[in-house]
């Protein structure tokens, strides 16, 4: 790389440096640990006060706010300070206005003390926004050289929607070059690390999102997925997280290297730290009326549901592809467990196609130009590609496909969506009360995180994006990884493809101790409000 770029990167991120105020930075002589979980805590910087507010959900602050029992600008300050911490620690955000989002949060308080009344269901809450979204007067990069300097001229969608609602925003979180890895790392940001571990990757592409709400510095961010975005990162990070069925969020005005690309359609979703969080912020997305910004969406209205006394839920703990490891494996029989002794019913489920094959469907799908857009781009901002993204398309052999190769794909997509949903209604016959399935719970990914660069197995979540089914990542809350209960098994053996062997290879019980373990529960399309219900018994069920 020149060193024009090295400058324009050193640039970029001394930028967001800057922004933070003296009093919000850490020390020059602080040495940072490897596990930095605590230090927004212990490091005196926050008031006792500020720690109190950052630490309350997104239900406590919205309750507070409402009832005038805390300000906007009192709530607002302290998640800034959080996440001028978050960011020298993780390295996780690319833009920080902290007058800007103060003086909004001083217009939202002058309304609820003028008339007594919120401005909407998330009046007052500070909330994070990830690169990839227009924010007016803000940088949206997507992780590119090239477009570096690109300022945003209005809100997209998603943003305008939440103004409205009352959110705050104050930081843009960072995401890998194109968007289109799990890891988060860029020539122009720099690698954004695992809080709970420097030698893992935060996930990607939401890796900003997932670095600073685990370390508390937002207490929600609207991430986007299309293979695994905002799932992973909430995963290797503890958090809960929703994929939504892809139509029912409004898109307009986030940023895409290939806007022309719509097989696998991107879905926006939260990463927060409850249930009851998600649910709330799913809802309110929903809830609004986007037609007025964005007609590319489905308005589905919000649906109150009732789940089942007694679930039937589907188990899948091996794609045949990439064997999770045995954390994971154990988080899976653990809850297996915990639900059948709940009165549940679990029964094993056998999907209806190769995983490997659907994977170089989808592959083909993410690159149907074979790259050209993102690597014209990369060339324009001279700079490489991404080792893991490289790594992938040789992986996958892509190339550009011809219309007929397109319609191809697009013919084998309709067919796994066609026997997913054969096989879903089929299992109405193995069940006693005669119902389907209302949910199949699966590892999110083979492992609880992995070392920086590392080649990572996407088909867990990126199944789920094909086929476009909503899905959830739930934290096993009390699953603590070790060597003495998660030892290597050492009588596997690997499958011959690109991926269970290296995945095999890199696990060390002991590189891991410090991560969370999370699940998937995926529903069906469209279903969004019985996943997030059904999610809600089994987080009971599990995290009691």
């Amino acid at each position: 790389m020149s060193s024009s770029v090295q400058e324009i990167a050193a640039k970029a991120q001394r930028k967001v440096l800057d922004a933070i105020p003296e009093k919000w930075k850490l020390d020059s002589t602080f040495q940072i640990p490897s596990n930095v979980m605590e230090i927004p805590k212990t490091c005196g910087i926050l008031t006792p006060r500020q720690i109190e507010i950052t630490e309350k959900t997104v239900t406590e602050l919205l309750e507070k706010l409402a009832f005038g029992a805390l300000s906007s600008v009192e709530i607002t300050e302290a998640f800034l300070a959080r996440a001028a911490i978050a960011h020298q620690l993780t390295n996780c955000l690319t833009a920080f206005f902290p007058d800007e989002a103060l003086k909004t949060a001083q217009k939202l308080d002058g309304h609820f003390k003028s008339t007594g009344k919120v401005v909407g269901p998330l009046h007052g809450l500070p909330v994070s926004i990830k690169d990839m979204y227009d924010v007016a007067g803000h940088p949206v990069t997507m992780g590119y050289m090239a477009w570096a300097n690109v300022v945003a001229e209005k809100d997209s969608t998603l943003v305008k929607a939440l103004r409205d609602a009352g959110a705050v925003f104050f930081v843009k979180t960072t995401m890998p070059q194109t968007g289109m890895a799990l890891e988060t790392w860029s020539v122009l940001w720099g690698r954004t690390l695992n809080p709970r571990n420097n030698k893992l990757g935060s996930g990607g592409s939401s890796g900003g999102d997932g670095a600073l709400i685990a370390l508390k510095g937002s207490p929600i961010g609207p991430s986007s997925d299309i293979g695994g975005s905002i799932r992973a990162p909430a995963a290797f990070n503890g958090l809960y997280s929703i994929r939504p069925s892809s139509e029912r969020i409004p898109k307009g005005g986030m940023r895409s290297t290939a806007p022309g690309n719509v097989s696998i359609k991107v879905s926006c979703g939260p990463a927060c730290h409850s249930i009851t969080d998600l649910k709330m912020f799913t809802k309110v997305l929903n809830g609004h009326s986007n037609a007025e910004y964005d007609a590319s969406f489905i308005p589905i209205p919000w649906r109150e549901v009732e789940t089942p006394a007694k679930l039937t839920i589907g188990i899948l703990e091996f794609d045949g592809v990439c064997m999770p490891h045995p954390p994971i494996l154990r988080a899976m029989r653990e809850t297996v467990a915990k639900l059948e002794a709940a009165g549940h019913e679990v029964v094993p489920v056998k999907l209806p196609f190769d995983c490997w094959e659907v994977a170089l469907t989808t592959w083909k799908l993410y690159f149907q130009t074979g790259a050209v857009e993102q690597k014209a781009l990369l060339a324009k901002g001279g700079e490489p590609m991404i080792p893991s993204l490289k790594r992938h398309l040789e992986i996958f052999d892509i190339k550009p496909l011809s219309v007929t190769e397109l319609f191809a794909c697009n013919t084998e997509q309709g067919e796994y969506k066609a026997r997913m949903a054969r096989y879903w209604a089929s299992t109405a016959t193995i069940n006693p009360r005669g119902r389907s399935l209302d949910a199949i719970i699966c590892p999110v990914h083979p492992s609880a995180g992995y070392p920086h660069d590392f080649t990572s197995w996407w088909g867990y979540t990126s199944l789920y994006n094909i086929l476009d089914y909503p899905s959830i990542t739930l934290p096993v809350k009390d699953l603590k990884i070790s060597a003495e209960k998660d030892p290597k098994d050492l009588k596997y053996k690997p499958l011959d493809n690109s991926f269970d062997k290296v995945t095999y290879d890199m696990y060390d019980p002991m590189l891991f101790s410090s991560q969370p373990v999370c699940l998937q529960i995926v529903g069906f399309p469209y279903k969004d409000e019985e996943l997030i219900a059904i999610s809600e018994v089994i987080d009971r069920v599990v995290n009691v």
